[in-house]
Formats: structure tokens, sequence, C-alpha cells
């Protein structure tokens, strides 16, 4: 048996030690203290720049920012880290698998912060100057890495600091939407020079086929109203998720009139308004409609509506749409954006055909159930929005707006309408005085006029025109049904509200068949031969 020698020995000592110093234990107290850390007093706060709904994209790269919220309130020293989410280990379950969390680092070029290098995915203080504002870049983990949770500890002196509970941490958990049911990320600071022009088409994707328990009965004609929104700044939207109907969205919701919603946007034309959209109501459920509209470097965001006829007060929407892209300061070429049902707040009924049943008080904004048993993530869209862009224009001022236009699309499934022309670089276009235009209506700037037959106590606007023979081509030619519409004027009493807004007749017409798929390709190898 062999001795180890004293100069083996005494090495095996230095080793241990060396090994023994470079494993550092990962301190995130700040600044080394042994103090024992106060509560969060609400003056600081942590938050995540680009998440919505406290959900994040994988792989997508965000903001973390550390500030104080009254902008005066400092700190001297901080540690921002994340946290991963575990999942079971079937091997050993008392040991869970950590999954990532991604990665946490200071901004390229950063003069304040830098990395902890104890501590994995941590950013301290490269100084301790008071400051009142930092912030660290976080890469997301890819997909079914679960939930993150992001957290701060704060110095304001050095042993006085606070720890990371309620405003100094944020859990994060991953998007499994899919990426047309997401909107853009909003854009605070738009830097794009030019003005846009965009074609918008909506596109119903509604009928019986497709959502057989979320369809109205067979005595039922379901139907969109039109499409009313507008291109505008970040200070004002037509709704907004998780708040209270104004008045124009409530009678849109509820009756599927746009008139009162049309006010509330045009009042704001010239300031906050860039365009007032407006397209007809698609001939049917599953068809599309087609406008066009302006956007500039302050109006750059969209919000439009729609309802959902027969309803309580459902209809579809989207609001503060971004269409800068807040990486690039670039016009968004191509989007498509999904839309599901919403619930106005405004009437407690359940089914298509409810009676009118306000609610009191009125609750904001949310998600349609109407069919509780279908689980979130197995809905299917009810429309779907394409923003096209058209073309730019150059604008010399960059920062100043001149022209303020009403642009209705007048374009169901058969037509389009960009109204290209007079719309070339420098075009200025005078604000008017609005006056409503006839519901339904894409073209009229005149207010709603009254049928004459229709009674003094429950005034009705005249029948429009019968739209479209709806109906399957088969041997050439169409047998369907053509629908027309009216609405009330003004706000209607109950016993106006049972008056039908809605006409059907049978019709016939003849159609051009649609080859089945593979004729087209015989034909054409027919005539090359």
């Amino acid at each position: 048996m062999d001795i180890v020698g004293p100069h083996v020995f005494l090495y095996l000592i230095l080793l241990l030690k060396t090994c023994f110093c470079l494993y550092e234990v990962c301190d995130r107290r700040p600044l080394g203290t042994n103090t024992d850390p106060l509560p969060p007093d609400n003056r600081f706060l942590i938050d995540v720049y680009g998440i919505r709904e406290n959900m994040y994209i994988p792989k997508e790269e965000y903001s973390v920012r550390l500030f104080s919220r009254d902008g005066v309130s400092s700190f001297i020293a901080f540690t921002i880290s994340i946290r991963e989410d575990t999942t079971e280990n079937k091997n050993n379950p008392r040991k869970p698998i950590l999954l990532s969390p991604g990665k946490l680092e200071p901004l390229p070029n950063s003069n304040n912060t830098k990395v902890l290098t104890t501590c994995n995915n941590t950013v301290i203080q490269s100084d301790i100057t008071p400051k009142t504002y930092v912030e660290a870049k976080w890469t997301a983990p890819e997909k079914d890495n679960k939930c993150v949770t992001v957290f701060a500890v704060v110095a304001v002196r050095p042993d006085v600091w606070y720890s990371f509970e309620g405003p100094l941490s944020q859990r994060i958990c991953e998007d499994r939407r899919k990426a047309d049911d997401m909107q853009p990320m909003e854009n605070y600071n738009c830097q794009v020079c030019e003005d846009a022009r965009y074609k918008l088409i909506f596109e119903g994707m509604w009928s019986y086929n497709t959502h057989p328990t979320m369809y109205p009965p067979a005595d039922l004609v379901a139907r969109f109203s039109d499409v009313v929104g507008a291109s505008h700044s970040n200070d004002f939207s037509p709704f907004k998720y998780n708040s209270d109907a104004t008045d124009g969205l409530k009678l849109l919701a509820e009756q599927g009139n746009t008139t009162n919603l049309e006010v509330e946007i045009y009042q704001r034309l010239g300031t906050d308004v860039r365009t007032v959209i407006k397209a007809r109501a698609p001939p049917s459920t599953n068809m599309k409609t087609i406008s066009t509209f302006r956007a500039s470097r302050k109006h750059h965001m969209v919000s439009l509506a729609t309802a959902i006829v027969p309803s309580p007060d459902w209809f579809l929407g989207v609001a503060n749409f971004e269409l800068c892209d807040a990486k690039t300061h670039e016009w968004a070429n191509n989007v498509i954006f999904n839309l599901y049902p919403m619930d106005a707040g405004t009437d407690s009924g359940k089914k298509f055909d409810s009676s009118n049943e306000a609610t009191a008080p009125p609750q904001p904004i949310s998600t349609a159930k109407i069919d509780a048993n279908i689980p979130k993530e197995q809905l299917k869209p009810f429309a779907r929005l394409v923003f096209q862009l058209i073309r730019t224009y150059y604008n010399p001022n960059c920062t100043e707006d001149t022209t303020f236009t009403d642009e209705s699309g007048g374009a169901g499934d058969n037509g389009e309408h960009t109204d290209d022309e007079g719309s070339e670089e420098g075009e200025v276009t005078k604000k008017v005085d609005y006056q409503p235009s006839q519901p339904t209506s894409t073209t009229s700037e005149e207010p709603p006029s009254v049928d004459p037959d229709s009674s003094p106590e429950c005034p009705m606007t005249p029948w429009e025109e019968w739209q479209e023979c709806a109906g399957e081509c088969i041997d050439n030619k169409v047998n369907g049904y053509q629908i027309r519409f009216r609405n009330h004027v003004g706000d209607p009493s109950p016993e106006c509200l049972k008056m039908p807004l809605t006409d059907m007749q049978n019709c016939e017409e003849e159609c051009a068949e649609e080859p089945a798929e593979g004729e087209e390709e015989e034909e054409e190898e027919e005539e090359e031969e």
C-alpha cells in the first residue's frame, strides 16, 4: 500500500481550496447587504413591455423595465432576474425538471447595467448613482416552457432594500394562440415618415356548417351589419377591451345600427382620427366586403366593429390594431387577424333570439359565451380581417398631417372599392361637418330618411335594395334567396323592437359554375396538347 507523500497531500489541499473558491454562491441581494428586506411600498414597479394579457410569444424579444412610478423616487442598486417553471419528473417525483426561462441580458451599449456573473440570467447596476429607470433585454424561451417569473429587488440606500414581492414581480406564461389570433405589439413611438393607404378585407367565415352550435335557428336570418371604424392615434379608440361600451357601440351591438358610432368617430376627425372607415355589410355571413383607408405617423392604429344580427349585444371587432411595426418602424405589409364574437355587456340575453334584458349595471366588453361547452382553444373565428398595404405617400413634413378623409368601401363579394383615383401624393381633403350616413349604406352622407309607410311611433328607414341572390350554383343556375334590410330611426321603444328589420324572398339567377378541382388542370393539359 502506497503512502501519499507530503508534497502530494499539500497539492490536493490547494486543489480543493481552488475548486471551492471557484464555486461562488449566487447572492441576489443588492450590494451584498446583510440586512433584511422591506416589503415593497409600491413606489417601484417591474414591467415587461410588449406582452398582452401576461402572455409571451416564444423566442420573442421583450424589454424588462424597472422604474419608479412617480419618476422622482430613485434607487441606487437593483437586481433583475428571471425564474423558470418546472415540470413533473416521472423518474424522480421529488426532483422536478427545470424548464428554460429564456435569456436575460443588458441592452447593447448599456452604461448603467451589467451581468451578475455568479447568477444565471441576472442583471445588476454598473454604478450606484441614483436612478429612476433601468432596462434589460429578455428573449423568451422556446415553445413548451410554460411560465416565467420576472422579478427585481431594489435598494434605496446600502442598508435599505425592498424584496421582489407584489409590484416587483411578474409571472408571464406562454401564449399558445395561433399567430392570426394575436394583435401586433402596440407602438407608442411610431417613427415612419410616409403616409400609407391600405385595403381592408372583411371576410365572413360564419355559417351553420362551420358553427352548428353557434348559429341562429333556421327561421332567423343571420347577417353582419355594416363595418364601421377608423384609423386613429393612441389617444382615441371607438371601443376598448375590458371597458364599458359607448352609446354608439351599444346601439350597433344590440340593433346593428351604425349611426351613433359613426357620429362618435366623426367628432374626432381631424385630430385623433385620420380616416373614417365604412364597408357595406357582406351579402352573407360567409362572404366578404372591402374598403380602403389612409394611415399616418400619428394615426397608425385601426379599430372597427360589426354587429352579429340577430343577437342580444354580440359583435365582432378589433381595437387599437397596430400597423406601424414597433421594431422596424415600417408599415406592416400584409396582416391577417381572426375575429371572435364579443359581448358588449349591455344586454343579458343568452340566445340569438332572446328578448331584451338590459344589463344593470353595464359590464365591460368581454368574450361572448355563445356556447359555453366549446373549449376556448377549439373556437373557430367568425370572420377575419386582411390589411393589405397598397402604397405609401411621401410626407416632407413628417410630423404634420394635413389630410383627413372619409373613405367608405362599397364592395361586397363581387366587387372592390380601392378609390385610388385622385389619391396621388399631395392630396388634400377638407374636413366637412358630419351628418350621419344612412345605416348600411356606404355612399350617402345624408341623414337617415324615414319611410313614410312606417308609423310615427316607430319610425323606420326605407327598405334597402335587395342583396345578391345567395345560393349554390348548380347547372349554371342559382335557386336561392335575397335579403333586404331596414333600421330603426332614433331610439326605439320595446314595442318597436319587435318589428322586423329583415325581409327575405326567393330568387333565381343564372350563374357561371366554378370548375371542380382538377378540371382546370385537365383543360390546360388538353390545350397544351
